[in-house]
C-alpha cells in the first residue's frame, strides 16, 4: 500500500497543473464550464474520496445524499485508508492538529445540527492521549483490528456500487452515538445497506488482496487531485477537500450546468448551502 510520504504515482496533478501564485503562469487554464445537458441519463459525476476514520466525512453525508436524491449527479464512492494509517501516524504534522481537530469536530456537529459522538472503540488504534503528552505513534497492522478490515469493506461496497448506501448506514452508525461496539454491528448494517453482509464480510477476510488493489487505485486518483485529504470532492479532477468546502463544489457543479431531478423539487437542507 502507498503512504502519504511517497512521491505521488502521477507525474503531474490538478493542483499542480492550476497553481497561480500571480507571478508565474499556470501550466494549464482553468476548464471551461461544460454546455452539455445534465439529464438523469447523462449527470454529472465527481469522485467522493473517504475515510472512515474522518469525523468530517460523517459530518458531510447528509449533503453528499442531499445532492444526490435531488440532482442530477453521480458520487463516485472511493474509499481510501486514513491520512495516519499510510503516514504512520502524523509525522511533520503541526503540534496543534489533533487537539484542535478533537475539539473542533464535535462544535462543527453542533454548528450543522447533526447528532454526533466519535466511534466506540476507535477505528484507529493510535496513542492519542492525554492530550498534554500523546506523540500519535501507530502501532503496525497487525495492531490495528478494526481500520484496515474496515477499509476493505467499504472498498467492497465500491465494487458493489452501493457506496452511499454504505455510508448512510454504516457511517451513520458509527458516528451518531447510537450505537457502542460498532464492529459487532457491521454486518447487520451491510445489510441494511444492500449488501449481503455476511458474504462480504466473509469475502474481504478470505481475499484482502482484491480490496487492497482497490483501495490503490483509489489512492492513485486522489493523488491525480493534487490533494491527500478527506472529504475530497473532486469534479473533472479540481480537488475540493473539506466539509467545508461543499458550497464552493455545489457551485461549481451549478456553473456546468447541475439540473434537478424531474421527480424531486426538494430543496438541500441547509440554508446556508450559496446558489441552493
Amino acid at each position: 500500500m502507498s503512504t502519504a510520504n511517497e512521491k505521488p504515482k502521477v507525474a503531474t496533478n490538478w493542483v499542480m497543473e492550476h497553481y497561480d501564485d500571480d507571478v508565474h503562469p499556470p501550466w494549464k487554464p482553468l476548464p471551461e464550464p461544460l454546455t452539455s445537458n445534465v439529464t438523469a441519463a447523462a449527470p454529472l459525476e465527481f469522485d467522493l474520496f473517504w475515510s472512515m476514520r474522518s469525523p468530517y466525512c460523517y459530518l458531510v453525508i447528509d449533503r453528499i445524499l442531499a445532492l444526490n436524491a435531488s440532482y442530477n449527479v453521480k458520487a463516485n464512492f472511493r474509499p481510501t485508508l486514513p491520512i495516519a494509517i499510510k503516514a504512520g501516524g502524523f509525522p511533520g504534522a503541526p503540534w496543534y492538529r489533533w487537539n484542535y481537530d478533537m475539539m473542533d469536530q464535535h462544535r462543527v456537529a453542533k454548528f450543522l445540527g447533526i447528532p454526533f459522538r466519535r466511534p466506540n472503540p476507535e477505528p484507529v488504534v493510535q496513542n492519542t492521549y492525554p492530550p498534554d503528552s500523546a506523540d500519535l505513534k501507530m502501532p503496525p497492522e497487525q495492531e490495528q483490528p478494526y481500520i484496515h478490515h474496515l477499509t476493505r469493506l467499504a472498498a467492497a461496497a465500491q465494487g458493489q456500487d452501493k457506496g452511499l448506501a454504505f455510508l448512510d448506514k454504516v457511517t451513520r452508525m458509527m458516528w451518531d452515538g447510537s450505537t457502542d461496539n460498532w464492529p459487532a454491528f457491521l454486518i447487520e448494517y451491510m445489510d441494511r445497506a444492500g449488501m449481503d453482509g455476511k458474504a462480504t464480510d466473509a469475502d474481504v477476510k478470505s481475499n484482502p488482496d482484491k480490496y487492497d488493489a482497490i483501495l490503490e487505485e483509489n489512492a492513485v486518483a486522489q493523488h491525480a487531485t493534487g490533494h491527500g485529504g478527506v472529504p475530497n470532492m473532486a469534479f473533472r479532477g479540481e480537488p475540493f477537500f473539506g466539509e467545508d468546502r461543499f458550497d464552493l463544489f455545489f457551485s461549481r457543479l451549478k456553473q456546468n450546468g447541475l439540473t434537478r431531478r424531474s421527480e424531486s423539487m426538494a430543496q438541500l437542507p441547509l440554508e446556508s448551502w450559496t446558489g441552493a
